[in-house]
């Protein structure tokens, strides 16, 4: 009897996104089969890196090397990000920059790392079936890539609007996927998974908000989560108790915190862990035995 074809879908949240290293260094020692692979922002980064066979172990040492704050451009926290956003439109302003005219120094610098990262395959060099998802700014339409440079397509969805800019990917202009489908269960689903993981790595709501800035925050916190659980409800419609939810517990970790990668990444594996049995039974089953989509 054929198994049900298992998809993992792969959230945005920054550095919390680590975790997504734990889960699947987990999966692949308890031999899960990963038949679809589907990843906004950091879970396009860490989706792409094992689509492009990169081991897990490794890819802890080399994030844990390197200093991506720097290189990535990344704010150490809410006030930088502020302030490099408001730098950047005073001199929009006195300058009259037209960014689709021109390959930013920060874009290059997002291609360029991504290029090595993901070995300079295409999509149509990957043993996976892998998806990216990143958001067209001008439609405001979801883009789901599975073509094309592999480099290219993981720097889109993890540009962050405001302080990257956008990245061409032919006629689109493409953002961060996770200011449209932070958790991409549906895009799994799409794809022709019968058996979702889906890993939610997403910042919990402060406890206070204080500042103009954190209500802000807050706010769009709020309507992403909003959103991601909408979705989530869309697709347990469909696959039922075969959507397994993963949610690591990362405490303090933020979005922000790139220099916890082995913490965030024992998160994920001890989530993992806790749903090990359920994933393997749902595997045990055959592919007959599984729900009709409604």
């Amino acid at each position: 009897m054929a198994r049900p074809k298992v998809g993992l879908a792969l959230g945005g949240g920054g550095a919390r996104g680590y975790a997504h290293i734990g889960v699947l260094r987990v999966l692949q020692e308890e031999e899960v089969p990963i038949d679809i692979v589907v990843g906004t922002s950091m879970g396009a980064i860490i989706g792409g890196a094992y689509a492009a066979g990169i081991e897990m172990a490794k890819l802890e040492r080399i994030l844990s090397n390197l200093d991506l704050n720097r290189l990535l451009r990344i704010p150490q926290n809410t006030f930088q990000e502020v302030g490099m956003v408001a730098g950047r439109i005073a001199s929009e302003l006195f300058t009259r920059t037209d960014w689709r005219r021109v390959e930013q120094k920060g874009t290059k610098s997002l291609c360029q790392f991504f290029s090595v990262f993901s070995k300079g395959l295409r999509f149509e060099d990957l043993k996976v079936k892998f998806a990216v998802v990143a958001a067209d700014i001008d439609s405001g339409e979801e883009v789901v890539i599975q073509e094309g440079p592999l480099h290219r397509a993981i720097a889109a969805s993890a540009t962050v609007p405001g302080i990257h800019y956008p990245i061409r990917y032919g006629d689109r202009f493409l953002v961060d996927g996770g200011i449209i489908n932070k958790l991409p269960a549906d895009v799994a689903l799409r794809l022709g998974a019968e058996v979702v993981i889906a890993v939610e790595v997403s910042a919990p709501l402060a406890e206070r908000v204080e500042t103009s800035i954190e209500v802000l925050t807050q706010a769009e916190m709020i309507t992403g989560r909003e959103l991601v659980r909408a979705k989530l409800e869309q697709v347990r419609e469909q696959l039922e108790e075969r959507l397994v939810l993963l949610q690591p517990q990362l405490g303090r970790i933020s979005m922000l915190s790139l220099n916890q990668v082995q913490a965030a990444a024992q998160a994920g594996e001890k989530e993992v862990y806790l749903h090990l049995p359920q994933i393997k039974a749902l595997l045990a089953r055959s592919s007959s035995a599984r729900p009709e989509s409604r």
